[in-house]
């Protein structure tokens, strides 16, 4: 479990390991996505959509790393209540495991939120509305 969450950590303040596009052509490639979809769909005509494989690289294999180390720690912490093993151990375990899943999703799901007001923004000085 302390190895997740100082994974996670070390993910979040230091991270992320691999090339990243920039912001604006995330935020323009997403905006002209809606725009196009928007005015196919009023246009009656179906969207298709180009699906993009994503690759494995460093960032994902932390990603992967923490879900596994910190899903594992939450298991061995159960474990360890059942077994009647020390409780401040097996709650120690639990308490890592979960939070270090619990901030993974949360700095994912906030960095989703910033990204759909940014999309916004650039859709309403496209004067698509």
């Amino acid at each position: 479990g302390g190895a997740a969450l100082l994974l996670a950590l070390v993910h979040f303040y230091a991270g992320p390991f691999s090339p990243q596009p920039s912001l604006e052509e995330v935020v323009a490639e997403k905006a002209v996505a809606i725009k196009r979809a928007t005015m196919a769909a009023l246009k009656g005509e179906t969207v298709t959509a180009a699906v993009k494989s994503r690759r494995f690289d460093a960032d994902r294999g932390a990603h992967l790393a923490v879900a596994v180390l910190g899903g594992l720690a939450t298991v061995l912490g159960f474990a360890g209540f059942a077994r009647r093993e020390s409780l401040r151990v097996a709650a120690g375990a639990l308490c890592l495991g979960a939070g270090a899943v619990a901030f993974q999703f949360l700095t994912i799901a906030i960095g989703v939120i910033v990204l759909a007001i940014l999309v916004a923004a650039a859709l309403g000085s496209l004067g698509v509305s």
